[in-house]
């Protein structure tokens, strides 16, 4: 009988958990980026179910100095992409300990924010990343397969500075909030890049299946595998979290909670990104989107929030989820 080749079995192993995990939580662990007082960003991971076994790991583009920031902005497949305002990008797999540095870009816009996202390519089986700048011109990107960069099309989307600007993978789309060009920036829409044609596209929102419509997006996320967007409903005074249930020929949307104004006043704190529910589906964990906050569970029931508290951890991390696998981010095994 003849041996099945090394990289094959390592292909079949590295996409075993992934399906299993999202359902039961097995595998799942959440990562802590913190920025130490010494100029440097730590990670963390904890087990997701008891947040507990708390484990330092060697996070790659970890120096800074004044006025340099970097940041995880993107979690696929247990492989994180990670960036720093200097370095440059890494793909970093917290399971192996891998690392893979595209090469370094330089062009950008002095008076435009970078915008990334990242994802898998089902179709052509590889990883990409997406930069861009929020005016949606010069849009990157970076194939781990073909180990370079290309310019696509510009966005025919623009991405305003104070909505959450790394995009969110789901169902092969790379997703973000944005205004088309040239029209009101009240006028938010969800839109995505499919990873595998490289096309821009525009997704019906929440709107289509509620009969108010007199709100804002402000960001999108990642629950329970799907994509979620929050949204402030203006003249309700709410802050609501709706998750698409449905993603393909017929998008159905689904509130899955709301928070009052007053009651964010009264926990001192502005969430506006949800990371997971737990694994009874009993309450949400939510943080800051992008600032280094305290997470906490949002009850569903009780409607009472419990901030996040890791013996050992920093104070103030942003969280993020990933799944342990053997998912490669060296060039040559995709």
């Amino acid at each position: 009988m003849s041996a099945v080749p090394t990289d094959v079995i390592t292909g079949i192993l590295s996409q075993l958990p992934l399906r299993r995990s999202f359902t039961s939580n097995a595998n799942i662990k959440l990562l802590l980026d913190s920025y130490a007082e010494d100029d440097e960003y730590k990670a963390y991971s904890v087990d997701f179910d008891s947040l507990d076994n708390l484990e330092e790991l060697p996070r790659p583009l970890s120096t800074t100095s004044f006025g340099v920031s970097s940041r995880i902005f993107g979690s696929c497949n247990g492989l994180l992409a990670i960036s720093h305002d200097e370095a440059g990008i890494a793909l970093w797999s917290p399971s192996t300990k891998e690392c893979h540095y595209p090469p370094k870009l330089t062009i950008g816009d002095m008076y435009d924010e970078i915008i990334l996202g990242f994802g898998y390519d089902v179709i052509n089986n590889d990883y990409k990343v997406v930069r861009m700048l929020s005016s949606g011109k010069l849009v990157m990107i970076y194939s781990l397969k073909a180990k370079s960069w290309k310019r696509i099309k510009d966005c025919p989307y623009e991405i305003t500075f104070h909505v959450s600007q790394d995009g969110a993978y789901a169902n092969g789309s790379v997703h973000w909030v944005g205004v088309e060009n040239d029209k009101d920036d009240d006028a938010r829409v969800i839109f995505g890049l499919d990873i595998g044609t490289e096309e821009f596209h525009q997704l019906p929102g929440p709107e289509s299946d509620i009969s108010y419509k007199n709100f804002g997006y402000r960001s999108v996320g990642i629950l329970g595998g799907g994509l979620c967007v929050f949204r402030d409903i203006y003249h309700q005074d709410n802050i609501v979290l709706w998750v698409m249930k449905e993603y393909g020929v017929r998008e159905s949307w689904t509130e899955d909670f709301y928070v009052s104004r007053d009651e964010c006043w009264q926990w001192c704190m502005y969430y506006t990104r949800a990371i997971s529910h737990s694994r009874r589906g009993d309450r949400v964990l939510l943080d800051n989107g992008g600032r280094p906050r305290q997470p906490a569970w949002f009850n569903l029931d009780k409607r009472t929030r419990e901030v996040v508290d890791i013996p050992g951890a920093p104070k103030h991390f942003n969280a993020i989820i990933f799944v342990e696998s053997l998912a490669s981010v060296l060039p040559g095994n995709h």
